[in-house]
């Protein structure tokens, strides 16, 4: 077995490594990766966390959800169905200004007329439908901007003749490229020391 000399040159180069992955993962982990939405899911049985708006009429949550809440999680879904007029929920989140973040939600239209939704996070509309038609619950995916570190996601709706369904909300940040950069130098740092490790 070769006995490789601690020279100080490896050393130094050893300690350049455990910085570069103590440096890569601490931003990595420092980086915020969710915007937080509370009760996203609805999962409470309730609208905890969500602030109604508007026309409240006809609007709730529903254990199971039908058929047994939409494609994501749990058990539970939202319903609205407001007449003549918008009602909806809205949280606002903890955002970074500049930057981007994930937004999904699972939505599911009854093809009632006349009915509306719209989803909207800070100024940005992400969708608005007037009449959509019946379908099965969608799973919906939009990447918006935060210009504010203070953001409102917002649902609008009305369903005159019956109900529009909501579940699985989230908002998620997406990683800056910086912040990949450097949990890639912490990554390969971490593979240069094992790999004079096992020499």
């Amino acid at each position: 077995m070769t006995t490789v000399s601690n020279t100080p040159a490896k050393r130094a180069l050893r300690r350049i490594a455990t910085f570069a992955v103590a440096a890569g993962f601490a931003v990595a982990a420092a980086a915020p990766a969710h915007a937080d939405v509370v009760n996203g899911s609805f999962e409470t049985g309730d609208f905890t966390g969500w602030t109604q708006t508007g026309n409240t009429g006809f609007s709730g949550v529903e254990c199971p959800g039908a058929p047994f809440a939409g494609p994501g999680d749990g058990n539970c879904d939202a319903f609205f169905g407001p007449v003549g007029s918008n009602g909806g929920i809205s949280q606002t989140l903890s955002t970074t200004v500049g930057g981007s973040y994930n937004i999904n939600f699972d939505f599911q239209p009854d093809g009632g007329t006349t009915s509306f939704f719209s989803a909207v996070f800070g100024a940005q509309t992400l969708v608005s439908l007037a009449n959509p038609p019946a379908s099965a619950y969608q799973v919906l995916h939009f990447v918006a901007q935060a210009t504010t570190a203070n953001t409102t996601l917002a649902f609008n709706f009305r369903d005159d003749p019956g109900f529009l369904k909501l579940d699985s909300v989230s908002v998620t940040k997406i990683p800056e490229p910086g912040t990949m950069a450097l949990l890639g130098i912490g990554i390969a740092g971490l593979w240069a020391g094992r790999r004079r490790k096992a020499q």
